[in-house]
């Protein structure tokens, strides 16, 4: 009854927090349940130790929120950014499959059935420009649209050894939406990176657009 009580309403549940609903199990017995669960598709897992549930999950009626909110349990600290947040402002033009979040931690990969969570690696003084927001009573972090354009190229720089116009054209970012106050504090980022070739990303960026 508790389980079918979980099911409708807790947004995840960790494998201690399972474990404590049948106190009486011995731990072999108990590893085997979470394996059927999983097999029968009544639980879905997330990363080892980290599940949602297959009626919560069919039910739900804000996925969007919901996936950001997931995203920071998976692995935190993080904030989610880049092509998730850069698509919710129509600044993509092509399709973003999963959920992109930076964190000060090592960067990691959690491949789970409703969706890929990717989380990459900032220096310390850049992890800020997020504010929090909420998936009903759950917060969770999420850049603003300045700081989600900011690690885009941040990260592209990194993985990138030639910046040209053509380069910078191939990322097909639709940057009509960003207002002036979205470029002052997009520079403010720029100034604590003191990067030459992220600004020179910049510069493109901005030229084509003035053009």
């Amino acid at each position: 009854m508790r389980f079918s009580k979980l099911a409708k309403e807790a947004p995840f549940i960790s494998k201690d927090n399972f474990r404590l609903l049948f106190p009486g199990i011995k731990d072999e017995s108990y590893n085997q349940n979470i394996k059927n669960w999983i097999k029968t598709k009544k639980i879905i897992a997330l990363k080892r130790g980290i599940y949602i549930f297959a009626d919560y999950w069919q039910k739900c009626q804000a996925v969007d929120e919901y996936l950001n909110y997931l995203a920071s349990v998976l692995y935190a600290p993080s904030y989610v950014s880049m092509e998730t947040v850069l698509a919710k402002y129509g600044m993509l033009t092509e399709a973003v499959f999963g959920l992109s979040s930076v964190t000060v931690k090592t960067s990691r990969r959690f491949a789970a059935d409703i969706a890929l969570f990717t989380y990459s690696s900032i220096r310390e003084p850049l992890f800020l420009g997020f504010i929090e927001d909420k998936y009903f009573d759950y917060p969770y972090y999420i850049a603003t649209k300045s700081k989600a354009l900011f690690d885009f190229l941040y990260f592209f720089k990194r993985r990138t050894k030639t910046i040209n116009q053509k380069t910078v054209d191939e990322l097909r970012i639709n940057i009509d939406n960003m207002e002036k106050s979205d470029w002052k504090e997009f520079e403010k980022y720029m100034t604590i990176a003191n990067d030459k070739k992220l600004n020179k990303i910049y510069q493109l960026l901005r030229s084509k657009n003035a053009a």
